[in-house]
């Protein structure tokens, strides 16, 4: 039912339509005794969305989550035609103009070769400007990040069974996949918890218990070369660390070399400058607030997490929103993407 509202929606001309209304006005919560209405006024000031994506593939792997290209395509193509579609940079300067027009901003974090092979044709094709964060590591190494190698361990080991000892002692089947799944996120859950030092030396352990070889992901992170290409075609870049490590459990120092090195990593390579910064992760628990001194001190002007919302005029520059509607439905994407923009979510 959901899905053929959607679609009577996305194939008639309300899109079109709801783009007038929201850009000029907005629906209002308003408390009234035990049960809130809602009141329609006028824009007054600038707000933007800022869409995240990852993997862009069609390999439909379950430990690798990612968006379709046909998704992908179809989700472009309803924002090229119905939202005002910026860089980051023009989106900072947005939200600082005072006008009550809506924007928006995709981007990609960590930097994956599918961003290049399948995204950027489709990005291309609309015209679309984006940014892609990358954790500078993996393409230096053409290895996997560490997390990644983690979930393709636990996928590919011969063990049967996974007993953790950190916290309280806990043991895992690892019999199908639901249960390898289970597993390995139940070990990233706990592990970010941990200060950086103690992390790696359990990842280390992790690794070797589940005795699986490194090169499962090998070839998945962007070259520099494509990176180079992308650049010259209107693609932004960012800095997303170098090891993709939790960089509120950091200790200043090493904090301070993740966003240095990996800022002047990428501006080595494109001989142009990065502005802007993405928490990997990026949930709450993910950065602190000392963490946004040193960003500033290592010279970027913005920073961006996942938590969900709008951006406003108000909005802490070094703790911009992002999210979408995590729909595989191309129509109740476009659907639920003009209501969250009418009722500023």
């Amino acid at each position: 039912m959901r899905e053929a509202i959607a679609s009577c929606y996305f194939h008639s001309p309300m899109p079109s339509l709801m783009r007038r209304f929201r850009d000029g006005y907005q629906m209002v919560k308003i408390p009234e005794g035990g049960r809130p209405k809602f009141s329609i006024e006028k824009r007054k000031e600038p707000s933007a969305r800022i869409l995240i994506y990852h993997r862009v593939n069609d390999d439909n792997d379950p430990f690798f989550a990612a968006t379709s290209t046909r998704l992908f395509e179809q989700q472009m193509r309803f924002i090229s035609r119905y939202y005002k579609v910026v860089s980051l940079s023009e989106l900072q300067r947005h939200l600082a103009s005072g006008s009550p027009e809506l924007v928006l901003a995709i981007t990609f974090d960590d930097g994956y070769r599918d961003n290049y092979e399948n995204a950027f044709p489709i990005l291309n094709c609309y015209g679309l400007p984006a940014t892609i964060f990358l954790a500078t590591e993996g393409i230096d190494c053409c290895e996997p990040l560490w997390f990644e190698r983690m979930i393709d361990a636990f996928q590919r080991t011969r063990r049967e069974w996974f007993d953790l000892e950190l916290g309280t002692p806990r043991r895992f089947a690892l019999r199908t996949p639901a249960e390898r799944l289970d597993a390995n996120n139940c070990t990233f859950a706990l592990l970010r918890r941990l200060a950086n030092a103690e992390r790696r030396q359990w990842f280390t352990r992790i690794i070797e218990y589940l005795d699986v070889p490194s090169d499962g992901r090998r070839g998945k992170m962007l070259t520099w070369d494509q990176v180079r290409k992308m650049n010259a075609k209107g693609i932004d870049f960012g800095g997303h660390t170098v090891t993709h490590p939790f960089v509120s459990r950091l200790t200043r120092e090493e904090l301070c070399w993740e966003v240095s090195e990996c800022k002047r990593r990428v501006e080595a390579e494109l001989q142009a400058p990065v502005r802007h910064f993405a928490y990997p992760n990026g949930r709450e628990e993910d950065f602190a607030e000392w963490n946004k001194e040193v960003l500033r001190e290592a010279g970027y002007e913005s920073a961006v997490t996942t938590n969900w919302g709008l951006n406003y005029r108000s909005t802490d520059p070094m703790e911009m929103r992002r999210g979408q509607p995590w729909e595989e439905h191309p129509a109740v994407f476009a659907w639920k993407l003009d209501w969250y923009h009418l009722v500023n979510d």
